[in-house]
């Protein structure tokens, strides 16, 4: 008995399948590939999207003879490089074609499925899930490769619209808007502010609620010596605010931790002669006493950290290493990568549709099996 089913119906179900099913069901007819690229649909499945547990998307450079080979491999939690023997438990690797300079290019950030990476001339907008690019215009006052520049790139829900933010050396900031495909200027901070440890090309930043946070230091005040804290900037008002940071140390990395916000710290004894790395949390949004030490490692210096796993574990990087560390019982074991490997650099990733309405964007990435040799 031939049974029929509302479109509507379809939709719903067309909501819980990831993007790759999706893009495969566009080819149904006409009226589905409008529908599903529609904007009341991409708005839906990523709602959906939230609901799913985040993966880890993993940047692995590879020296080659004549060019690195910048290749990304995306997991779950329980499909991490832990095991030299299972390797990457046959996933396959999508190589992104920076042909040159990959280790002159970093991640800003990923939001929504959407990876923002930086190369010092260019930024692109690229989403992993079903391979489209798109590369953002240049902006002529904004110097993508001078010293101390900070971007961040997030999701302004209001607007429903995409933004990188970018602070100049001398003060001046900048925001692109992906709906309009254009930048503009915006009023900066009111103090300049500097990196916390050293010069680097790109500070990123950690887009947690609605808002960009940068580690900094400065003097916000005439009466106020050079301390740190942290820099924020609503997308949706567009504003830059300040959270104070309980004491004066080396912050290496701004970043969010169990729905909390979280800075990593490090330091080193010279009369022990020790280094020390150590996380704290800010328990509370806002509330500057509410910050609480919640992990701290021996002989370990300039930690980066990532989306916490399973079971207390905390994935993070420090020097040439990548390890797994069990915050209550101290265990650590290291990520197995492949030879050849020259640069790591770990995200969060969700899965998305994200992109694949617009006209700018362009197909990008090929699938690699044996890029681990």
């Amino acid at each position: 008995m031939y049974v029929s089913v509302c479109d509507d119906l379809f939709v719903q179900i067309f909501e819980r399948l990831p993007p790759k099913s999706i893009i495969r069901f566009r080819s149904l007819s006409k009226y589905w590939r409008s529908r599903l690229l529609s904007p009341e649909f991409l708005h839906l499945h990523r709602l959906r999207s939230f609901k799913n547990p985040p993966k880890v998307i993993i940047r692995h450079i590879i020296g080659g003879e004549k060019h690195d080979r910048d290749i990304y491999t995306l997991h779950s939690r329980d499909q991490l490089p832990l095991d030299p023997d299972s390797g990457f438990v046959g996933i396959p690797g999508v190589e992104f074609p920076y042909y040159i300079y990959s280790l002159r290019s970093s991640v800003i950030g990923s939001c929504n499925g959407i990876i923002c990476l930086h190369n010092n001339t260019s930024i692109t907008l690229w989403n992993f899930s079903f391979r489209r690019k798109l590369i953002v215009p240049r902006h002529p006052p904004l110097k993508l490769d001078s010293v101390n520049l900070k971007l961040g790139f997030g999701f302004d829900p209001i607007a429903n619209d995409y933004n990188i933010v970018a602070i100049t050396y001398n003060n001046n900031a900048f925001m692109y808007s992906l709906k309009t495909d254009s930048w503009s200027a915006i009023p900066p901070p009111s103090a300049r502010i500097s990196n916390t440890y050293n010069v680097k090309t790109v500070v990123s930043a950690c887009f947690f609620n609605g808002i960009l946070h940068w580690a900094g230091k400065g003097n916000i005040t005439a009466c106020e010596g050079w301390t740190n804290f942290i820099l924020t900037f609503n997308l949706s008002s567009h504003v830059f605010g300040y959270i104070w940071l309980p004491e004066y140390r080396v912050i290496e990395q701004v970043t969010a931790i169990n729905g909390c916000l979280a800075v990593v710290y490090s330091a080193y004894d010279p009369f022990m002669k020790k280094s020390y790395s150590w996380i704290q949390v800010m328990k509370e949004y806002g509330n500057i006493e509410s910050w609480s030490i919640v992990f701290k490692l021996e002989k370990i210096y300039r930690m980066t950290v990532f989306q916490p796993m399973i079971n207390g574990d905390i994935l993070a990087t420090h020097g040439l290493w990548s390890r797994v560390y069990n915050t209550r019982t101290k265990f650590t074991k290291s990520l197995e990568f492949g030879p050849g490997c020259c640069k790591v650099e770990m995200q969060t990733y969700v899965e998305s549709l994200e992109l694949a309405d617009n006209k700018r964007a362009t197909n990008c990435g090929k699938t690699v099996y044996s890029w681990k040799k």
